[in-house]
């Protein structure tokens, strides 16, 4: 970046999922005719959240909000190549539609039952089952304790992210937009708008936006402004495991009643959990909390799945949740205070399968000042300052 360029229409924090869907949006449409700087200090981002996460999707969400966000996803997905081709290459996606199944016992049938008319007044093909019927559906399974299950369709499943996150990168680089590898260390404003960041390289940018897309550090990107955005990295440990004994059918991604959630990987199994003692993170802390598979992994998936009753770790990773403490649900939309500044955060582990949604919102919201497709204001700012959480009822 040189010095003629040190101005830009729309500087996005961070260039992981979100960073880069943001700018992959605006470099894509139209009605933009800026230019995009993305700054990100990880340029492996070996350390990312995007990067160790589980890449997975589903619309089994309570909120219609929600719903729209990831069926937007999914026909983004669908048509992957055409959206991020660059001279007819693109990554390989590897989608893989195995469905997600929230298994209930009695106490959380009437919860499963309320989401899945919600799901079905917006179109989301999952089904409920009855025990009997899950028995049936997925042999393998122990039924034991439990009262049904809500099983969604082959449009939910999981991705390569690595090959999500490049998709976007590549394109929008072959559309002009600015990539540097740089760390934003202070941001200064001028009455309700934000003017230029300082590098930590010394360089001065002026901006005419800026998308807060800082990942589990985004709250000190909303100090360096005065704004308190109650978001804390919170570690996840992910383990690949190997069954001794195979279960030669489908394993679509499983939400235990205890939390525990696992799905086939290739040939192996991906599994983890909500530790017990979830507590804030250290923004370098990723390492893995074995004692997690020991103490509450393991012992609920060899009760739940018989076969599981003999494993063995293949490997293992940490990553972060960017958790929002208000009610684990994004923060996106502009700060109150300042007009340019835009937050793109606190998805809680939704990160992934949000961000195109997510990158197409706040490039309507740059461009013509609202929303155009979905109405994603509910989840704005203003629901933080006045402590008013909103209500989804899926989060894993």
């Amino acid at each position: 970046m040189d010095d003629a360029a040190d101005s830009f229409d729309v500087i996005c924090i961070g260039g992981a999922i979100i960073g880069s869907a943001a700018a992959y949006f605006l470099s894509e449409s139209s009605d933009f005719d800026g230019s995009v700087l993305v700054v990100e200090p990880d340029w492996t981002y070996d350390k990312t959240s995007t990067t160790r996460a589980g890449n997975s999707i589903r619309e089994q969400f309570s909120n219609p909000v929600n719903i729209k966000v990831s069926q937007f996803a999914m026909e983004f997905i669908e048509n992957f190549h055409e959206n991020t081709q660059v001279e007819d290459e693109s990554p390989e996606l590897n989608f893989r539609g195995t469905g997600y199944l929230f298994l209930a016992t009695e106490s959380g049938m009437d919860v499963l039952v309320e989401k899945h008319l919600i799901q079905e007044q917006e179109g989301a093909t999952a089904q409920l089952l009855s025990v009997e019927e899950l028995a049936k559906t997925f042999p393998y399974m122990s039924v034991e304790g439990l009262s049904g299950a809500s099983y969604g369709g082959l449009n939910e499943g999981s991705f390569d992210g690595w090959a999500l996150l490049q998709g976007f990168r590549k394109r929008a680089i072959h559309n002009g937009v600015t990539y540097i590898k740089d760390r934003v260390v202070a941001i200064e404003t001028s009455g309700t708008r934000v003017t230029s960041v300082q590098l930590e390289s010394g360089k001065h940018v002026s901006c005419g936006h800026l998308i807060n897309s800082a990942g589990p550090r985004c709250d000190l990107i909303a100090k360096m402004v005065g704004l308190e955005l109650p978001v804390e990295p919170r570690v996840r440990s992910s383990f690949v495991f190997a069954c001794h004994e195979p279960i030669e059918q489908n394993v679509p991604l499983t939400i235990t009643p205890e939390g525990v959630h696992f799905r086939r990987e290739q040939q192996h199994y991906l599994t983890g959990t909500t530790p017990q003692a979830d507590a804030r993170a250290d923004y370098d802390d990723l390492r893995v909390r074995s004692e997690e598979f020991e103490e509450q992994i393991w012992p609920v998936l060899a009760a739940r799945v018989p076969q599981f009753d003999r494993i063995s770790i293949v490997t293992s990773w940490a990553g972060h949740y960017s958790v929002n403490m208000l009610d684990h649900n994004m923060v996106i939309g502009p700060a109150s205070t300042l007009e340019n500044f835009y937050f793109a955060n606190g998805f809680s582990g939704h990160g992934m399968q949000q961000s195109p949604a997510v990158g197409r919102g706040l490039t309507e919201l740059i461009t013509f000042g609202e929303y155009r497709t979905i109405d994603m204001s509910s989840l704005g700012y203003e629901r933080v300052l006045k402590n008013e959480p909103f209500l989804e009822l899926a989060v894993i």
